[in-house]
């Protein structure tokens, strides 16, 4: 078993597959950081390792997502978002359509990316051949600060971990909700699948992917997917329920 194990472990290397058709761009990424074709996230100049004055943020796309004057530390741009988000209203989680909506201080796409680089497959899963989805839920609290981060569901304890691994040094700035003149609590979801793909699977497993990118998205709701590629293996799945479906296997805070 273990030379098998051995053998097995040897084929493996994992690849990074993003939804919301983020996994060309990732391994665009990691092939040559020099691409002219790899999408620009962010301009702006660095002060001694910090942003000054204008900085503007981009989606995979290329569109204009937020420009900041960090010498005012004021908003110069935000782009139009009129989606339904879960805030906290008279303490209670309820979707309803921020005057401003919270955001990632930065390009929210940029993020994915850097969280897809840092997140591996565990080899403990891999070995008992472990698939699933890791589901995270946090808030974002009025002053901008991300608390309260709680595993939703998990396939096992080290998925959950490897997941925790990676979000924890991402930086922490966010512009909070502002709803009916004042700012408010937001909740946000991280679904992070990992599922084990033989080499004769990969072109379905693609096409799976770019199909679900297509699907209409929930704002509040990040998806991205690590996938363990040349796996001979009986598939052992996990169901895991859809966000704010507390199934709750464990939790963990900053």
């Amino acid at each position: 078993m273990a030379g098998i194990q051995q053998a097995t472990m040897r084929k493996l290397y994992t690849v990074l597959l993003l939804l919301a058709t983020l996994s060309a761009t990732a391994q665009r990424n990691r092939k040559n950081t020099a691409s002219p074709t790899q999408p620009v996230y962010e301009k702006g100049a660095l002060t001694s390792g910090q942003p000054t004055g204008i900085w503007e943020y981009y989606d995979r796309q290329g569109e204009l997502t937020l420009r900041m004057n960090y010498d005012s530390s004021r908003i110069a741009y935000s782009r139009p978002d009129t989606a339904r988000y879960l805030l906290n209203i008279d303490n209670k989680w309820q979707e309803v359509h921020p005057s401003r909506a919270p955001q990632y201080m930065g390009s929210r796409d940029k993020r994915l990316v850097d969280l897809a680089s840092k997140t591996r497959y565990p080899v403990s899963a891999l070995q008992n051949q472990v698939q699933g989805v890791v589901v995270l839920s946090y808030v974002v609290t009025e002053q901008g600060q991300s608390v309260d981060y709680k595993i939703e569901s998990t396939p096992s304890k080290d998925c959950a971990e490897a997941v925790w691994a990676a979000v924890i040094v991402l930086p922490d700035r966010w512009i909070p909700a502002v709803y009916q003149g004042k700012p408010v609590a937001a909740r946000f979801f991280l679904r992070v699948g990992f599922t084990m793909v033989g080499q004769n699977e990969l072109r379905a497993h693609q096409a799976a992917l770019a199909a679900a990118a297509k699907s209409p998205k929930v704002p509040y709701v990040d998806q991205m997917e690590v996938t363990a590629l040349g796996i001979e293996r009986s598939v052992r799945s996990v169901t895991v329920p859809r966000p704010g479906v507390n199934n709750q296997t464990g939790q963990m805070r900053p």
